[in-house]
């Protein structure tokens, strides 16, 4: 009998489909702070409309990363669907919590540019935490949390 096959398993990249890619790699590098990784990669053909059951697609993508994290920004130039609708009561949408050392300074960063719609600042229930919302330019719930001491 042979040996069974060694799966390398762990989390590669989170993709997320933008209305405006230049817009969105600002956002995550300049709001967010994460790094630009590499843009520049047009696709699309039966290859991906058999991965994707997406017909038509063509894509422009790039990546952003933080601390071992990769996003994955992806447009569509052809083949798009509709947009959907964001925010954390939608069934299978998603929000991005970023840790940041001062949350109040980002807080007072993010509102003095008078953009991304800021939450108040919270403490989380039963936690040390605090932390507040925003929203990049689909509307996507981006959280900045600041871990209190145990």
């Amino acid at each position: 009998m042979a040996a069974p096959t060694t799966i390398r398993s762990g989390l590669n990249h989170i993709g997320l489909t933008v209305t405006d890619l230049d817009a969105s790699v600002a956002f995550y590098v300049d709001v967010v702070g994460m790094t630009f990784l590499h843009r520049g990669y047009q696709t699309g053909g039966e290859w991906f409309d058999t991965l994707t059951h997406n017909s038509g697609a063509v894509i422009d993508a790039a990546n952003v990363g933080y601390e071992g994290f990769r996003l994955q920004l992806v447009k569509y130039l052809e083949g798009a669907g509709g947009a959907a609708e964001t925010g954390h009561n939608r069934i299978g949408n998603l929000h991005l919590c970023i840790d940041v050392p001062d949350v109040e300074a980002k807080h007072a960063e993010i509102t003095a540019s008078g953009r991304w719609n800021p939450t108040p600042i919270v403490t989380i229930a039963q936690t040390p935490h605090r932390s507040f919302y925003v929203e990049d330019p689909d509307g996507v719930p981006v959280e900045f949390l600041q871990r209190g001491d145990a």
